[in-house]
């Protein structure tokens, strides 16, 4: 084969530069020792020897040149690896390279991608946990919250109803004291004025109702609009006695005039009765007020009575009488 020939042609000198070099290394240290002086056939046999050399040197450079001329060369490498490798098996060796690295790139890619999903994911999680307990917990205090509203809702609603109740007998059981005050108005002040004899000697004279001044338990000025007479209330002994004087006043002169002494809730009540338009008149009888409708109906209202809802139901409760009675 051409290496091996090559390999033996460099063997060859190098053994042939190995075997000079000592030779000329011992000749250059030792000095040759004295000859005697050499004959005509010395000199030929040296001629002789150099000549044999010179020839054995020529047919070791040939055999060397050669063992070179079968060494493969560059060139010879370039045209085998062109002629090994075409451009359609370059291609797909590239292409299959660059596979290989996106398929690692993506690998590490997702192989990160992944695990910081999952780092995040238990982040997340961890906080969506405390999430949820602070939500239960929020959701513990807020079911104990409505129940403690509902209570309080319950506690309230009873208050107000009790507060309602309270309101209306407090204003009965006031209206009830009442019940025998007659409040004059209009009737002139005069400085050391005797209001008890002025009253009965009006109530006789005027009215025509036989009244002493045993009659009269209580009677006084209350304060009233500023730059107005101030009222009188007058307390009568009986019931039956004051209905005898109301039923009279209306001989009374000079502007003056008798009313029953009505509480301020109850006087409220008359003026949002009186300020709506349901109602032909209003009137306070008994303790009580009263409204008359358009339909000749009456309704005895009290102080937190819905005007709208009860005279609605007056109205579906006449119908349904009338359609009974027809």
């Amino acid at each position: 084969m051409p290496g091996d020939s090559n390999q033996k042609g460099v063997k060859t000198v190098q053994t042939m530069l190995a075997a000079k070099k000592p030779g000329a290394k011992e000749s250059s240290q030792e000095k040759p020792p004295k000859q005697n002086k050499r004959t005509h056939s010395d000199v030929a046999d040296e001629s002789l020897e150099c000549t044999d050399s010179m020839t054995s040197i020529q047919t070791t450079l040939s055999e060397i040149k050669k063992a070179l001329q079968v060494t493969v060369t560059k060139d010879d490498l370039s045209s085998a690896i062109n002629c090994l490798v075409q451009q359609k098996d370059l291609k797909d060796i590239v292409t299959n390279i660059v596979k290989q690295l996106l398929l690692t790139f993506e690998k590490n890619f997702s192989e990160k991608i992944e695990a910081k999903v999952r780092e995040t994911t238990g982040k997340l999680q961890d906080q969506m946990d405390s999430l949820m307990i602070d939500n239960e917990n929020l959701r513990e205090r807020v079911r104990a919250k409505d129940k403690s509203i509902e209570k309080l809702e319950e506690q309230v609603s009873d208050n107000n109803n009790r507060a309602i109740d309270a309101i209306k007998l407090g204003n009965y059981n006031e209206q009830y004291s009442r019940k025998h005050n007659i409040r004059m108005l209009n009737y002139p002040e005069r400085p050391h004025e005797v209001l008890r004899d002025e009253f009965v000697n009006m109530v006789n004279k005027e009215l025509k109702v036989d009244i002493k001044p045993d009659d009269v338990q209580a009677i006084h000025r209350i304060p009233g609009k500023e730059g107005h007479i101030k009222p009188i209330i007058v307390k009568v002994r009986n019931t039956e006695l004051k209905i005898k004087i109301m039923r009279q006043k209306r001989e009374l002169k000079n502007d003056i005039k008798f009313h029953d002494d009505i509480t301020q809730r109850n006087l409220g009540l008359m003026t949002r009765l009186k300020n709506g338009e349901h109602f032909e008149n209003v009137w306070f009888y008994n303790c009580n007020v009263y409204a008359k409708q358009q339909d000749g109906s009456r309704i005895r209202f009290d102080l937190f009575d819905n005007i709208e809802q009860k005279t609605e139901k007056q109205k579906q409760k006449r119908s349904l009488d009338i359609h009974f009675f027809i």
